[in-house]
């Protein structure tokens, strides 16, 4: 009985050697280094309640194989992912952002909550998003670069999920002026593919496809308010979310599998074959020359490298 109650508490154990109060204080701590730098957060927002309440997120949340991320993820990828969370002013437990992991690693994923929170805070007043259905009449043009919405007009009859043409987003900015986003149906779904869990003519994005499209042109929008209004921090750092974009997470995660079990595989020697080594070992003892081998183990230098 003791054993089977070891087993079921170990991975919790571990979890906490891993990510624990004193590692949340060292984050604090190099958080205030570069408050002095210049790093600033909201007014509403309190940098180390979010690393708490993240903390208390990622011991609920695991892989796609089932293990707990503070287990399977690297510790440096974990600090990493939390101060990203930080940097950009989000919280895990808000569902502002989520924890994603892959290859051994922890990535922070903003989610559309996030996206919108940051649009309001760099000067987003109103958010609004609507899909254009086929039979739709739906018109707008270009001025200087901009996209001015003209009319859309929409009968109660057109709306089914199945025959979605596109989506929409309105942002009124605080200064007066107006953004608009708009993306047809392909670049809807081609957003989808590079999201996480996304299948093909199924679940969430299948059933509820015009909540989905809605919330993908509305993240797209507040991306480019963000990206043009934003701290130099929150858009360095999203910078460099857009680098992991094209990151297979299949592949990455059954690399990292390969290479792992690879390094922990016991190697098994049949009792015979070591007998027989074991012969051949003591007939290559006596008969190599004694300076050839002393000049081997001089030389041969490569081990250290390793």
């Amino acid at each position: 009985m003791a054993t089977n109650k070891q087993e079921v508490t170990t991975p919790h154990q571990q979890a906490e050697l891993v990510i624990n109060n004193s590692f949340i204080d060292a984050l604090s701590k190099q958080l205030v280094k570069k408050q002095e730098y210049g790093l600033t957060f909201p007014e509403d927002y309190n940098p180390t309640n979010a690393l708490m309440g993240a903390y208390l997120k990622l011991k609920e949340t695991t892989d796609r194989n089932g293990k707990c991320v503070l287990n399977t993820c690297s510790q440096a990828s974990i600090a990493n992912c939390l101060m990203e969370m930080v940097t950009k002013g989000l919280n895990m437990q808000k569902a502002q952002c989520y924890p994603v992991a892959y290859g051994g690693k922890l990535q922070c994923q903003i989610s559309y909550h996030g996206w919108k929170a940051m649009a309001h805070r760099y000067g987003a007043k109103t958010i609004d998003a609507e899909v254009i259905y086929e039979g739709d009449t739906f018109q707008y043009h270009l001025e200087n670069g901009r996209k001015i919405l003209d009319k859309h007009e929409q009968d109660f009859a057109n709306i089914d999920v199945d025959k979605i043409k596109g989506a929409y987003c309105v942002i009124a900015l605080d200064d007066g002026s107006c953004y608009i986003e708009v993306m047809n149906i392909n670049q809807i779904k081609t957003a989808w593919k590079k999201g996480f869990g996304y299948k093909e003519n199924s679940g969430t994005h299948k059933e509820f496809t015009d909540m989905m499209a809605k919330k993908t042109v509305t993240s797209r929008a507040c991306r480019q308010i963000v990206q043009q209004y934003g701290d130099s921090a929150v858009v360095a750092s999203i910078e460099k979310d857009d680098n992991r974009e094209n990151v297979d997470i299949i592949a990455e995660d059954v690399a990292y599998e390969i290479n792992q079990n690879a390094n922990s595989e016991e190697f098994q020697v049949d009792d015979d074959v070591e007998d027989v080594n074991a012969g051949d070992a003591e007939k290559d003892e006596v008969s190599a020359p004694v300076e050839d081998t002393e000049k081997k183990t001089s030389n041969d230098e490569s081990w250290m490298s390793e």
